[in-house]
């Protein structure tokens, strides 16, 4: 007389065999498409970056990544999402610092470093350092000297709690220098900050080599240092903030987040695919074509990073928002 399953109506071996390769398929991640929320619209550098991941992930993720545009409150939308979103791991987001850190500060939002689950750091892109080339700043050393001694020096921003005004206040901590000795001039983007500076309106800024990078070459701006651990290609000659003293890593950095409370398996398994996707021939070419360091790419260093991030972020940006 057979046994049969009270349960499934299947022979108990059977029974079995089915229920294992279920729960194996449980286990099995990812075991379909996983979506990606992009912070931005669509041909900005947030989507560059998103789309040039997502062209090779498929080889090491077993599945491809799904782009999907949450955009809105300078980025602050799809972080929201994300934190919001079930931590199964088919719901990541993808967001520069501006939308990740420095908006929701900014904004007094009720986010912060442990309502996400930093996955790798795509890129960055450091900011420079650059003046007139007709400026009486010849040196980061002669713009601090003079800053101590007399003020208030114009230094052009794209906005108030924007990220590049956070590298600002970065330096000036490193330095000993109060923000308030400065007029800051937002302008509501980095275009018009670039011809305020050129026009002469103020004295210095802080922009990405790409946008600089004509200037320099034509003699009409002239840049003082690099905000990175290394010296650019575009510009050897010119010594980073910490080869100056100035502890200052600052820029734009594009990276990818999970949901709070993601497993650790989970995470594991989509760094172990970072660590393959940053080493591929067609994303090492991209970032090539685009200017970009592919070292920048950080996967289990990427945590420390941000949360440090977050801390210093929190502290100058409320403090220079009265808050």
């Amino acid at each position: 007389m057979k046994i049969f399953s009270s349960i499934i109506g299947l022979p108990i071996a059977v029974g079995m065999a089915v229920a294992g390769a279920a729960i194996n398929a449980q286990d099995m991640y990812p075991d379909r498409p996983i979506s990606v929320a992009a912070c931005y619209p669509a041909g900005g550098g947030v989507d560059r970056n998103l789309r040039m991941v997502e062209r090779v992930a498929s080889k090491y993720l077993s599945q491809s990544l799904l782009p999907q545009y949450r955009t809105g409150g300078s980025g602050t939308v799809a972080m929201q999402y994300i934190k919001d979103a079930d931590p199964d791991g088919y719901d990541l987001a993808i967001c520069d610092n501006g939308g990740a850190i420095i908006a929701p500060i900014a904004q007094g939002l009720d986010l912060d470093a442990d309502d996400f689950t930093p996955i790798a750091q795509v890129s960055f892109v450091p900011w420079i350092m650059t003046t007139r080339a007709t400026s009486p700043y010849d040196s980061v050393e002669s713009f601090i000297a003079a800053a101590k001694a007399n003020g208030p020096i114009a230094i052009e921003i794209s906005d108030i709690a924007t990220s590049d005004h956070y590298g600002w206040l970065l330096l000036l901590k490193e330095a000993g220098l109060s923000a308030e000795k400065f007029k800051w001039n937002p302008h509501g983007g980095g275009g018009p900050k670039m011809r305020a500076i050129i026009a002469g309106e103020g004295e210095l800024l802080f922009d990405d080599a790409g946008e600089i990078e004509g200037y320099v070459k034509d003699g009409t701006l002239r840049p003082l240092a690099v905000a990175s651990s290394s010296r650019l290609a575009q510009f050897p000659d010119v010594p980073t903030m910490q080869e100056l003293g100035y502890d200052v890593i600052a820029g734009s950095s594009v990276a990818i987040y999970g949901p709070p409370g993601l497993s650790d398996d989970k995470v594991e398994t989509l760094q172990a695919a970072m660590r393959e996707i940053r080493e591929d021939p067609a994303l090492l070419k991209a970032f090539e074509l685009t200017l970009q360091d592919p070292t920048t790419f950080l996967v289990e260093e990427f945590e420390p990073a941000w949360r440090q991030d977050w801390a210093n972020a929190a502290e100058l940006l409320r403090a220079a928002l009265g808050n």
